[in-house]
């Protein structure tokens, strides 16, 4: 099984995650009458992924998104002209109600996949585009996000699987890389096809600030399957994903993402 260390360093994590992000959109805070989603390839075999809404091309800060990317935009909190305050989250504003969202390439004018769901006001949710084309298809999965209360001390997170042919994941957490690790995710099974898998997805779990060390494992094994380095700043919020495949090489190995921003 590969083996996977995270280069993202202990004050730097943020700057090195979004250097390789080319975002130049300032957005308006989201109106009472608008929620927020999130885009993510997790694709290994989409390099240019396009999203549309009700058959409409929407224009992402940084589309069209790369294997592995998220689109993240900035929000303004303040637009005073000479020192304007921004937050860049990884949420675009989409209108209430029900939806159809679309999924492409920039290479083919053909959209590959359709899901249609409701958005509620002020409420964000995330929407991953994982597996490969087949028969003309993407395989998307749609989460509502539901993200707790912080304080100075902790962060939030979660643990996906997105690896079509992973085995189900515990996730392993050991602060400051230390000998006593505790399970902080269990038997995570690949989200298309677990209910229970896709059920705990939505939700974010408090986590103590600090540099930990992850190992991803077989459930109920010591069989490691992916390990690595992490920050979890205190007040942040942090996706851990997984994507490619466990019999896969090159590009479509498997391998993590990592989605992380302060709200």
């Amino acid at each position: 099984m590969g083996k996977l260390i995270l280069n993202i360093a202990l004050a730097g994590s943020m700057l090195l995650f979004l250097t390789c992000k080319k975002v130049n959109t300032v957005y308006q805070p989201a109106l009472v009458d608008s929620s927020r989603i999130s885009v993510t390839n997790a694709s290994p075999t989409i390099s240019d992924l396009q999203f549309y809404v009700n058959n409409q091309l929407v224009a992402l800060p940084n589309a069209p998104l790369s294997y592995g990317q998220t689109a993240y935009a900035f929000y303004i909190n303040d637009a005073n002209p000479y020192r304007p305050d921004t937050t860049l989250l990884p949420y675009i504003n989409i209108a209430t109600g029900y939806q159809q969202l679309g999924f492409g390439t920039r290479s083919n004018s053909d959209i590959y996949s359709n899901l249609n769901d409701e958005f509620q006001p002020g409420n964000s949710y995330s929407v991953f585009v994982t597996d490969t084309l087949k028969h003309g298809q993407l395989t998307t999965v749609f989460l509502h996000d539901y993200i707790g209360k912080m304080d100075s001390t902790h962060g939030q997170f979660r643990f996906i699987n997105l690896s079509p042919d992973a085995p189900p994941l515990d996730l392993w957490a050991y602060l400051d890389a230390g000998p006593d690790g505790i399970k902080v995710s269990a038997n995570c099974a690949y989200l298309p096809n677990n209910f229970n898998s896709f059920v705990n997805a939505q939700t974010f779990s408090p986590i103590a600030a600090g540099p930990y060390f992850f190992i991803a494992t077989e459930a109920g094994t010591s069989n490691i399957v992916l390990e690595g380095q992490l920050y979890i700043p205190p007040e942040n919020v942090v996706t851990i994903y997984t994507k490619g495949y466990v019999g896969g090489v090159g590009n479509n190995a498997i391998d993590v993402g990592v989605i992380q921003y302060q709200p």
